[in-house]
């Protein structure tokens, strides 16, 4: 619709005569008026821009642009003290973090490594059953941490063939070189093992002892726990774990060492009419040792794999204190590459000495 149209026509009708329009004499129209065409404007000169001055600051406000709010500079004495301020809370915030780091961090870190193997969701408190087949476990890698007779500990990696008794083991020592240990059937080599040169010398059964044979390093959960022993048993823990990358069950079990003794002296006292004393019944490598006290209800933390093999037990005390870590299970024979006879000489007391033995 055209702007000077009557607002009032409809179609179909002519258009009403023209008005002549008065000059405009600043008077509003009377209240309810409509007006017969477009409204008159007045006539005003239009604004010259101002010309700028010498004195023009960016605080100066020009025509046909908008005016923004303006912000003042903050004082300088109070912007350099905010920035202060801010260094020495950030400052104190990286030495609390450091502060933190140094003091607890070694017991975090402790609590994170351990948490894989120790903690883990809760199991039911019962022997638990194997769930894979089992392997005849020829050789295997473990490791062993025992006291020593001098009231220390004592501790060996071993890989050992359990069918042929050829065995390897490395003695890690804190202040001298490693020793290392070969040995075969009746025979034994042994060097540091910074040094080429191989030393013979008998094997007895020092460190790893076969006379009992695999089951006294390496044990299904029946041979360190047979049925015998389970009803003088209490599982106090169960968890969901592992040993390195094999997953276990681990169990902290309390014994009756007083069960215990009675089954180890019974074993190992013959009959009045001196017949043959019953069949072991504890573990093999497993000895009460009762002290001037008697001997308490010791507790046997063990790690069982699926397939129902004792990946890690812990030994109280009183049950040896001894500590053995199952790495790894194999059928296949171990074959280590035995040193040839250029390389071996007699083992002397100044051998002796060197190595430390």
């Amino acid at each position: 619709m055209d702007d000077t149209t009557d607002t009032l026509a409809r179609p179909g009708f002519p258009p009403p005569p023209p008005v002549a329009v008065a000059p405009a004499t600043g008077r509003e129209g009377w209240p309810g008026q409509i007006s017969q065409a477009g409204p008159t404007l007045p006539n005003v000169a239009p604004q010259v821009p101002r010309p700028a001055t010498a004195d023009t600051s960016p605080f100066t406000t020009t025509m046909f642009e908008p005016s923004a709010p303006a912000r003042g500079k903050p004082p300088k004495g109070r912007s350099g003290f905010k920035r202060a301020m801010s260094w020495v809370f950030l400052l104190a915030v990286l030495g609390g973090l450091a502060y933190a780091g140094i003091t607890y961090g070694p017991e975090l870190i402790e609590e994170v490594t351990g948490a894989d193997e120790d903690n883990g969701p809760a199991a039911p408190l019962v022997y638990p059953m194997p769930i894979a087949p089992a392997i005849p476990v020829r050789s295997a890698t473990f490791t062993v941490d025992e006291p020593d007779p001098f009231g220390g500990i004592q501790n060996y990696e071993v890989t050992a063939d359990f069918e042929s008794g050829v065995t390897h083991v490395v003695i890690p020592r804190a202040d001298s070189p490693n020793l290392e240990i070969l040995t075969l059937w009746d025979q034994s080599f042994i060097r540091r093992i910074d040094e080429p040169t191989w030393y013979t010398l008998p094997r007895g059964d020092f460190p790893i002892d076969f006379s009992l044979g695999r089951s006294r390093w390496v044990r299904t959960l029946d041979e360190l726990l047979p049925p015998a022993i389970r009803p003088y048993t209490t599982i106090n823990e169960a968890t969901e774990s592992s040993v390195g990358t094999e997953p276990a069950r681990r169990l902290v079990v309390s014994t009756n060492s007083a069960r215990l003794l009675q089954m180890q002296t019974a074993a190992t006292t013959p009959g009045a009419d001196g017949s043959t004393p019953p069949a072991q019944q504890l573990p093999p490598g497993v000895v009460v040792q009762p002290g001037p006290d008697g001997v308490d209800d010791p507790t046997i933390e063990i790690w069982v794999d699926d397939r129902g093999i004792v990946r890690k037990s812990i030994m109280p005390p009183q049950l040896g204190g001894e500590t053995i870590t199952v790495t790894s299970v194999t059928a296949d024979p171990f074959e280590p590459a035995f040193p040839t006879p250029d390389v071996v000489e007699p083992l002397t007391a100044q051998v002796l000495f060197r190595l430390g033995i």
